[in-house]
């Protein structure tokens, strides 16, 4: 399921069940960040693993907006690090 909101939003959207933040921009989506995956046999087995799989979408206006790119990463970073979220980070 996937959730779209601005960065201002960020900083008191729940982020606990998010698995992926992008980037959206009227004509762009960059993945930011990827959270770990935790697979079980049966999941993969039954084809169930990405059933459950929650997007964040970070709307913006203008995704050119270097400015704008760069404050909404830095609110994720710092959000994720407060709740001690493992995953990776990808350079938009």
């Amino acid at each position: 399921m996937d959730n779209t909101i601005t960065v201002d939003q960020l900083v008191t959207n729940h982020l606990r069940s998010i698995n992926e933040i992008w980037l959206c921009g009227t004509h762009t989506q960059l993945c930011l960040w990827r959270g770990e995956q935790v697979f079980t046999h049966e999941m993969m087995s039954e084809g169930t693993h990405d059933q459950n799989f929650r997007r964040l979408c970070l709307q913006l206006v203008n995704s050119d907006d270097q400015a704008a790119v760069a404050r909404g990463q830095v609110i994720v970073r710092e959000r994720l690090k407060k709740m001690g979220k493992e995953g990776e980070f990808y350079p938009a």
